[in-house]
């Protein structure tokens, strides 16, 4: 029988546990305590604090109300403890009622007890924070109606603000023509990288459901290589299965001319499925192959693609689009895309001028090579990586020749007929390091040089099939010469040269819009520059095409007779069967739009041009390297894993390619972006990390199941620190070496708050992370983390840095949460009224976009290479200042010396803003600000101005433009 002793016992215990910051053991101590002894205010008491630190307000409300109902009648009761209760209980009601937790039916339950102990502690002269706290409940009780009514829509709102800093220029970069391997998103991450989904394993459920995003979907290999996958795994199922079976592909990408491009390949393959006549069937495979990797086409290749164009354009323009039933284009994007067909249809281009843009590469040109891995900036780690995997190769080289068979070295060419084995072998073994360099040099680490190359190096086309060849002045006899491993006859060559310069035409799905672009190109004429080895991509075919034949295993580019004809050939006709056989099973659904942007409106209902049914939420997703310009694994987490289905096999993934020289290795990559370590991912940030090689491979994610246990999360002190380390970094940026080696990081203070959001998501409480923003919006913020201003990547030791505590100043960047939270502020899950500015709004409609029309104050350069300063590096920055009071040079170059706490300029005469609707620099920029305080701006002074500079190397990129001049922004006349 449980005593009064056993009661005390376990409340001691259960002080123990909570000093230790242990709250769950010490909610079961009290749990069990109060059970001993329900009579004793105490243990209720004890337990409603345990309960508010987990994050469980409504238990805490519930206990609260246990403990006051013993203590109101006691005559010997505690004010203090009186006053710890109602501060508690008010704050529970403020963190339960934000969070969704606290219901009416509860408040109407507790009513009377809430009322009591309200009054109870209010008593003689309450102290400042119990009266601040219930000031805040009468807020967010008078807000549980709103919050209702507008949650959604302010959740909607905040999905559509920028989450980075703007280039300078808005220019995309335009990536017609990708080298991944082909993927096949239900066998894995490609050919190394083997991670089937077991169709038989799904619920049953989810076979209806299947769905794949390839975000940053490039030139559509691998949509194209999943759809043969998904064919040959519908194949295998069972009759039921198949009839429950559904797939979805979504095919998102921030260019509008790639989802033109993709738009162009699929309607090719409707059209090959559509024709019977066999000549005709090889003319369109012949134009997918040319308009998928080739420079310029036969002029009856370009025929059918201009024709495929042109039915698209008609198609997309009719409303509603017609188009076959398992192709959508969201209504959106249409507009984009019918500016980039039109672009197509009017201009023309000079095949001349095409090729001589066109550089042929070698696999030496590749990111892992020796000759890259030695340009300024690269990681010496990354450095000693690629020489050892060089080495390895060489070395297994070196053993293929020294222990080769005597037929092995007669196929190889080493062994003539008549000649002694043993001679040779000897010979070989004198001259071994020449062999080696020379093959290394010839067949690059064990892929054979084709006889089409040596074609290509000539015509910078690849060959026509042999059904058309007859066509093409000059092609068989100039195959013919190549075949029998002679020198090109320089008059067959010209003549061959003249048909292609005259009668081929360029493949104009590698043109965008910027090639009509005066400011890109000074004769608005501009051609692409492509020097890239266009053999990768066809032996990336190869691969896939033998991956389930006896031939999966053997080295791409092993067969010199290997033509770009015959692979393409079964590529495509693969894809073609596969779309075909999946019809009313298939909905292949094109996006136009940022990765993270077009995902936070699935997840808020904000992609109100999306049919309903679509889904929102994936079986995998392919990122490619998007995530090497958009914040790495941290926008992965916060940003894209929300809209992965809650299964095991689900998984979203990412290769880096844009700066894989920049890592010392994978742990680097992932601080860098992260501020975690590897194996801190998980406890941090409620997510599992299924494959961490992203540097030289993959990184794969996988979700959990929201909220997680606080005792599997980071404790409070790991998780405001790391926060705070995040914030500082945003405030204050680091600097990026040149490419290969550039790091982005491009997080503003809108991305900032939604990982705050998210962390709520996660599981931690509500008031961890209120009473860190408050702090931060109170401008009382002390700590002893720096921020990093030194170059990227950052390093380990920078996680242990500190300097001595001080007060930091947050004021200069507290004008862009006033616009953030106006925007969320009916869907912030935690109480933040009571942290809020006197002068802040909280009305979204208040937040308007203003624009000015600006000059420049320098022109930025747009060489690729050593420059520190490319107008499309995501820094931009605005600053917003009193000109009578202080200068925007002082400001740029002290912003740092004034975030660590320099009192001049004084609070309230300057602000930056990190995130922008629109910058370019030499014409226009758009942001959002509240419309009543930019009336109270004009009306404090006229001086107050507005310029745009780059956050890293401080350079002043527009010249100020007086508030006078700031417009409200109309989209509809722009």
């Amino acid at each position: 029988m449980p005593t009064a002793h056993d009661a005390v016992s376990f409340k001691q215990q259960g002080n123990e546990f909570f000093k230790a910051g242990k709250f769950e053991q010490a909610r079961a101590s009290y749990e069990k305590a109060e059970q001993c002894d329900p009579k004793n205010y105490v243990y209720p008491s004890n337990l409603s604090a345990a309960l508010y630190e987990l994050g469980d307000y409504t238990g805490s409300i519930d206990a609260v109300v246990r403990s006051w109902r013993l203590l109101r009648d006691r005559l010997d009761a505690k004010v203090e403890l009186i006053t710890r209760l109602s501060t508690r209980l008010a704050k529970s009601l403020c963190h339960g009622a934000r969070a969704g937790t606290v219901t009416n039916k509860l408040l109407r339950r507790v009513a009377s007890d809430v009322r009591q102990l309200r009054e109870a502690s209010m008593n003689g002269a309450p102290d400042e924070e119990l009266k601040r706290v219930w000031d805040e409940w009468t807020t967010v009780y008078h807000e549980l109606v709103p919050c209702a009514e507008k949650a959604h829509a302010s959740l909607t709102g905040l999905s559509r603000l920028p989450l980075f800093f703007k280039p300078l220029d808005p220019t995309k970069e335009f990536f017609s023509i990708g080298t991944d391997d082909i993927i096949d998103l239900t066998e894995g991450w490609g050919p190394h990288d083997s991670h089937p989904l077991e169709f038989d394993k799904l619920p049953p459920e989810m076979l209806s459901e299947l769905s794949f995003l390839f975000g940053g979907v490039g030139d559509g290999r691998h949509v194209l290589g999943t759809l043969s996958g998904l064919h040959l795994a519908y194949k295998k199922l069972a009759k039921k299965k198949q009839k429950r079976f559904h797939a979805h592909l979504t095919l998102l990408d921030i260019h509008d001319a790639t989802i033109a491009r993709d738009l162009c390949l699929l309607m090719l393959l409707h059209e090959l499925n559509c024709t019977k006549d066999p000549m005709s069937r090889v003319e369109i495979k012949a134009t997918l192959m040319y308009m998928f990797t080739g420079m310029a086409m036969p002029s009856y290749c370009h025929e059918r693609l201009e024709g495929v164009i042109r039915d698209l354009r008609g198609r997309l323009s009719a409303a509603p689009p017609d188009l076959p039933p398992w192709l959508h284009v969201v209504s959106d994007s249409i507009t984009e895309v019918l500016q980039t067909l039109d672009f197509w249809i009017q201009t023309a281009k000079s095949t001349k001028r095409m090729l001589a843009h066109h550089a042929t590469a070698s696999e030496m040109d590749s990111p892992e090579s020796a000759a890259m891995s030695r340009l300024p900036g690269t990681n010496p780690e990354f450095r000693k990586k690629v020489e050892s995997n060089i080495a390895s190769d060489r070395e297994a080289l070196r053993q293929q020749l020294l222990n080769a068979t005597d037929e092995e070295l007669g196929k190889g060419g080493f062994l003539n007929e008549g000649q002694d084995p043993q001679y040779v072998r000897e010979y070989i073994r004198d001259h071994i390091d020449e062999f080696v360099d020379t093959i290394y040099k010839s067949y690059r680490g064990g892929k054979v040089p084709l006889f089409e190359e040596n074609w290509y190096r000539l015509f910078k086309v690849f060959l026509p099939p042999a059904e058309l060849r007859k066509r093409h002045s000059g092609f068989d006899a100039a195959w013919k010469e190549i075949l029998d491993g002679r020198e090109v006859n320089p008059g067959l060559q010209q003549k061959a040269m003249a048909h292609i310069e005259s009668k081929w035409k360029p493949n104009i799905t590698l043109f965008d819009l910027k090639c009509a672009d005066p400011m890109v190109y000074s004769d608005a004429d501009g051609y692409p520059d492509f020097k890239m080895d266009m053999f990768t991509t066809i032996a990336s075919l190869d691969q896939f095409n033998r991956r389930n034949g006896p031939d999966a295993q053997q080295r791409i580019r092993s067969n010199p007779n290997m033509l770009a004809w015959n692979t393409c050939n079964t590529f495509f006709e693969e894809a073609a069967i596969a779309l075909e056989a999946l019809g009313s099973c298939l909905m292949i659904e094109l996006i136009c739009g940022g990765l993270s942007e077009e995902l936070a409106k699935m997840r808020y209902k904000g992609d109100l041009t999306r049919p309903e049914e679509f889904p929102r939420k994936y079986t995998r997703m392919w990122l490619s390297n998007v995530p090497d310009y958009t914040h790495g694994p941290m926008n992965m987490i916060f940003f894209v894993l929300p809209n992965l289905q809650e299964d095991p096999q689900a998984a979203i993934a990412c290769n880096s390619m844009y700066n894989i020289g920049a890592w010392a290795n994978d742990e680097e990559f992932i601080h860098t972006y992260t501020l975690l370590l590897p194996e801190e991912i998980p406890r941090y940030l409620a997510c599992n990390v299924i494959d961490c090689r992203p540097v030289f491979d993959v990184l794969v994610l996988g979700a959990k199941p929201l909220p997680r246990p606080l005792s599997e999360l980071a404790t409070r002190e790991e998780l405001l620190t790391w926060l705070t380390r995040v914030l500082f970094n945003t405030f204050i940026p680091g600097h990026s070496k040149f490419r290969p080696s550039h790091v982005r990081l491009p997080h503003n203070l809108v991305a900032f708050f939604g990982i705050v959001m998210y962390l709520h998501r996660i599981g931690y409480p509500g008031h961890w992370l209120s009473e860190f923003l408050a702090k931060v919006l109170s401008g009382s913020m002390v700590s002893d983390v720096r921020p990093y201003d030194d170059f990227y990547p950052i390093p380990f030791s920078e996680r242990t840095r500190r300097v001595p505590m001080r007060k930091v100043r947050t004021d200069p960047w507290l004008i862009e949460f006033e616009t953030i939270i106006a925007t969320a502020y009916y869907a912030i899950p935690f109480p933040i009224s009571g942290a809020l500015p006197a002068d802040f709004t909280r009305d979204a409609g208040d937040i308007a976009v203003w624009e000015a029309q600006v000059r420049p104050a320098q022109y930025f350069s747009q060489r690729a290479f050593m420059n520190f300063s490319h107008p499309r590096d995501p820094r931009t920055q605005l600053l917003f200042f009193r000109g009578d009071v202080t200068n925007q040079t002082v400001l740029i170059d002290e912003i740092q010396k004034i975030f660590e706490g320099k009192a001049s300029p004084p609070p309230g005469t300057f602000f930056v803003m990190t995130a922008q609707e629109y910058v370019q620099y030499e014409t226009r920029v758009r942001f959002r600000l509240s419309r009543r305080r930019v009336e109270r701006m004009r009306k404090e002074s006229s001086k107050w101005s507005m310029m745009a500079y780059r956050n890293d190397t401080g350079q002043q990129a527009t010249l100020p433009v007086p508030i006078d001049r700031w417009v409200l922004y109309d989209k509809g006349t722009a």
